[in-house]
């Protein structure tokens, strides 16, 4: 008997590779704000001030491009883990539990939008500024990567619903290949052993 045809995520090329580098960036955006909590409490005062602001406002941008390098290998590709999720919430039974998803979805989606829009204004200066020096790229970066942040933070914070979505519904697709599955043959009473009385 043929198995159901995958379909939603669980049939998209390449999504599993998606699928880990978007937890690939989580791991990293965790350690960069672990990193980054730890040196501002060493580096401010009890009502959050600096001791050196210049230090730590370089610092801060030295956070931000972390987090923006850790996503920029997923940015392409996040429409697509997004609209296959989307899918996904349309075939799978969503957990009581899990009825934030929806929402999930589209603050990630507004966040992207926000990012790409950060990115294109780099790429514009970048192409208007064919010959700008290392310090003005740099400037423009880090403008980029501020400009982004809370986008950033957006998927630092309900990414993981894309990766539970995911999980969801390949528990969804094996149950069903599992249930379609027809079970092996009765072996027959009389073959291969006798019965003695």
């Amino acid at each position: 008997m043929p198995h159901p045809a995958p379909s939603g995520s669980t049939a998209l090329p390449g999504h599993h590779w998606m699928i880990n580098r978007l937890a690939g960036f989580l791991r990293a955006a965790d350690a960069a704000l672990d990193a980054w909590d730890l040196y501002s409490d060493k580096h401010t005062y009890l009502d959050g001030w600096p001791y050196d602001p210049d230090a730590y406002d370089d610092r801060k941008a030295e956070r931000d491009q972390a987090v923006w390098a850790a996503f920029d290998p997923v940015r392409e590709e996040a429409g697509v883990l997004l609209e296959a999720a989307e899918v996904d919430l349309d075939r799978i039974t969503i957990p009581p539990s899990q009825t934030r998803w929806h929402w999930q979805l589209a603050q990630l989606r507004g966040a992207l939008n926000w990012i790409e829009a950060a990115h294109e204004e780099y790429e514009e200066f970048r192409a208007a500024q064919p010959h700008a020096d290392k310090d003005a790229l740099q400037a423009a970066s880090d403008f980029r990567n501020a400009e982004a942040w809370h986008a950033l933070d957006t998927w630092m914070l309900h990414g993981r619903a894309v990766l539970e979505i995911h999980a969801a519904t390949v528990r969804a697709a094996v149950g069903t290949l599992i249930a379609a599955t027809p079970p092996p043959p009765a072996p027959s009473a009389i073959a291969g052993h006798t019965t003695r009385r």
